[in-house]
């Protein structure tokens, strides 16, 4: 490393690693107990690593349990038997990267007087290539984890929580810092309600001290939360406003679900437009005085955002703010900066998802038209003009983003991390087909300057193959998993938790496609290797055995698959909790499966339980909500109480209609089986109308000869014969 300064210093732990015993790591001591009455006693502590809870760019972050040892008794209490250590893996290829940065924020905000605004480190110390940093465990996770599949949080949480990022900003730019990479990933909870709300801020892989006559400074972070001056569409101001800035998108988002600008696209117009998203806001009914809070956060112009310390002032935080607990000081120096690149950054940490689980590829049993199916995503084949856009026939093709004002001529493994990252950003966003253009795109660069075996390289053929899959074609996600998986097992070996991820993606893919065998053997060696690496009960290790279920249904092994369906419902009632989403979705998908061998009065049982928690947590509207309605209608129809069927039918399909469209082929789907109820109560002309409409909507999305056209067409004829005698 670099010459470092004494705060630095001061803050590394003397090491050693101890051999053939997992991963062990030693730290001494030399400390006076005053107890003891000695001057010096040097003591150790022993720290095993327990399992991986997060990744990025450069590396991991583990959890680790003292095995052994101690210091004194204050400083142990302090320390706590559990930790979380960055592992930052340095390598040279991808350039000089000053760690001095992080090891300096890191050190400063550790002391005590900023302990509760930031995450707390206990010290740093490296290995043969790897720098590592020890810090506190908040097993809770970050603000993105805990808001992903929560509705939108009350006004008065959300205040809550920006207060306490402001204060931590505060105290940063007043001690000229910037974060420049603030976003709900590196925000992280150490309580939450029914508990009071208590966040700390984290990752300061990013965070720059301003220092005046410097030069020009370099810009990285996560483009959703890009201020509009780092991508050039205003002048560069003051360099805490890129602070502000991304503190707006986060309010923005814990208000509403949404973000303010979902593209680069959307907020060019209100460069040029400068017409904000308000009636999102005021549509999720947040306050004025809320909404010009955020306004003032979000100014197009750095020079023109509030300052933090004036932020706290605001009439909308004010209340929060105890008696004297800070003096507001006007005017604060900005000192301007220049942009010149935009890099990755290092790994943050998360407790709960890893960056290389995308959701898409481990989705669970949701509604259909006929057989339910373990995928959440996109159905069908994309367009021709989306697929003919993201094969490069003749070179990288790229979205409107900053890299239309930029040249692609001999990028830096930097910029193939920045075009990753976009596409990450983008995929989370729901923009798939841009996103699948900007992992090409960073995969060919990777490719061709590390090498088709490099980490990185795997990271992006991932992506694309997630992207694939989310897009509904498998053959083409199949074949990029399988490449991650043959690359990771060469590199990283079987068990390392990336080489699982790729293994149990390929499983999904083959399970689309229908090669159910190949898919089960997948999901069983996923399985064996998630069980060694993260436990019997890690959730990735249920979401594999929720899709081993489903391969077994439809290899026509009931018992087996019932076990198996039973066994993840257990896994995460014990590990998540009764009412988390994922349980649902087992719950649903166990009810699915009673529902296809004829078990109706158990299937109904299961579809209301899940329907309870799925209300209380997802909302009314939400698409799992709505399915679990439909297929409690169904086992109600199918038990001959016609009458109760008809009502909830008639309410999932209203549901459907209103989150997928009336043309889609599971709202089709729900326009059958209301027919279908009207028709058992007698209702012959509602029910020829209702089945009309069905047949007229499958003939249109899956053809004239598909088996569910059919089987309305039966239903239609037999309505009419009906109506008729």
């Amino acid at each position: 490393m670099e010459q470092i300064s004494d705060l630095i210093r001061d803050s590394k732990l003397e090491t050693r690693f101890l051999p053939h015993c997992g991963v062990e790591t030693v730290h001494t001591f030399r400390e006076s107990d005053p107890a003891s009455g000695q001057r010096l006693v040097i003591r150790s502590e022993h720290w095993q690593r327990q399992r991986r809870i997060g990744g990025g760019g450069f590396g991991s972050v583990w959890l680790e349990r003292r095995v052994k040892g101690g210091r004194s008794a204050a400083t142990a209490a302090q320390d706590g038997a559990v930790r979380a250590v960055k592992q930052i893996d340095m390598d040279t290829r991808l350039g000089s990267i000053d760690y001095n940065r992080e090891l300096e924020a890191i050190a400063k905000f550790s002391h005590s007087r900023y302990e509760h605004c930031f995450v707390k480190s206990f010290g740093w110390y490296e290995g043969p290539g790897q720098l590592f940093i020890a810090m506190e465990y908040l097993e809770i996770g970050d603000l993105f984890t805990y808001s992903y599949q929560k509705p939108a949080l009350p006004e008065t949480e959300a205040k809550d929580i920006t207060y306490q990022i402001l204060d931590g900003l505060d105290m940063m730019h007043e001690n000229g810092f910037a974060h420049r990479d603030l976003k709900p990933g590196n925000i992280l909870i150490k309580s939450s309600p029914p508990a009071k709300w208590w966040v700390k801020l984290a990752d300061f892989g990013i965070t720059k001290r301003i220092e005046e006559g410097h030069g020009p400074s370099t810009t990285k972070g996560t483009p959703r939360y890009f201020a509009p001056e780092m991508w050039g569409f205003i002048e560069p101001g003051s360099a805490y406003a890129i602070d502000i800035w991304a503190l707006g998108e986060i309010l923005f988002e814990m208000l509403t679900k949404k973000p303010a600008f979902a593209n680069t696209g959307l907020l060019a117009r209100y460069q040029t437009q400068e017409q904000f998203p308000v009636a999102k806001l005021r549509d999720a009914g947040v306050s004025q005085q809320g909404i010009d809070f955020l306004l003032s956060l979000m100014c197009l112009h750095p020079n023109d955002r509030i300052t933090a310390s004036s932020a706290l002032s605001n009439v909308w935080i004010q209340p929060l703010i105890p008696q004297n607990s800070i003096t507001v000081i006007q005017g604060k120096p900005e000192i301007p900066y220049q942009i010149t690149t935009v890099t990755e950054e290092f790994a943050s940490w998360d407790t709960e998802l890893s960056v290389e689980v995308p959701k898409t590829v481990v989705h669970d049993l949701p509604s259909s038209t006929t057989t339910p199916q373990p995928e959440n995503g996109t159905q069908g084949k994309a367009s021709e003009a989306q697929r003919k856009e993201t094969l490069f026939p003749s070179g990288i093709s790229r979205p409107q983003s900053i890299h239309e004002q930029v040249e692609a001529f001999d990028p830096s493994p930097t910029e193939f991390a920045t075009w990753h990252k976009e596409g990450v950003s983008l995929y989370n966003q729901n923009q798939i087909p841009e996103a699948e253009i900007m992992f090409r795109k960073a995969l060919q660069w990777r490719a061709k300057v590390l090498g088709n075996d490099h980490r990185d390289t795997l990271l992006s053929i991932q992506w694309l193959g997630t992207s694939l899959f989310k897009l509904g074609r498998y053959e083409e996600a199949e074949a990029m998993f399988r490449q991650a998986l043959e690359g990771r097992e060469k590199v990283l070996g079987n068990d390392h938790p990336d080489t699982l991820v790729s293994t149990h993606s390929l499983g999904a893919s083959l399970f689309q496609v229908g090669r159910y065998e190949e898919a089960e053997a997948m999901f069983r060696k996923a399985l064996q290797g998630q069980e060694k690496v993260l436990g019997s009960d890690h959730r990735d290790r249920l979401v594999s055995i929720q899709w081993l279920g489903a391969s077994l249904f439809k290899l026509g092994r009931y018992e087996e698959a019932e076990a198996v369906f039973r066994q993840a419902l257990e896994g995460r009632e014990k590990v998540l909790g009764n009412d988390h989403p994922d349980t649902l979705g087992s719950t649903h998908s166990l009810g699915a499966y009673l529902f296809q061998v004829g078990r109706y009065e158990e299937a109904e049982a299961m579809f209301r339980q899940a329907l309870e928690g799925q209300k209380k947590v997802l909302g009314h509207d939400h698409r799992d909500t709505v399915g679990s309605t439909h297929w409690l209608g169904a086992s109600l129809l199918k038990l001959g109480r016609y009458e109760e069927a008809e009502a909830i039918l008639q309410r999932a399909l209203e549901g459907q209609e209103k989150v997928l469209g009336h043309d889609h082929r599971d709202t089709v789907g729900f326009t059958h089986w209301l027919g279908a109820s009207l028709l058992e109560l007698g209702r012959y002309e509602e029910a020829e109308a209702i089945l009309q409409r069905a047949l007229e909507g499958q003939e249109k999305v899956l053809g004239h000869d598909h088996r569910d056209t059919r089987s309305t067409r039966e239903y239609l004829d037999l309505a009419l014969a009906r109506r008729r005698s």
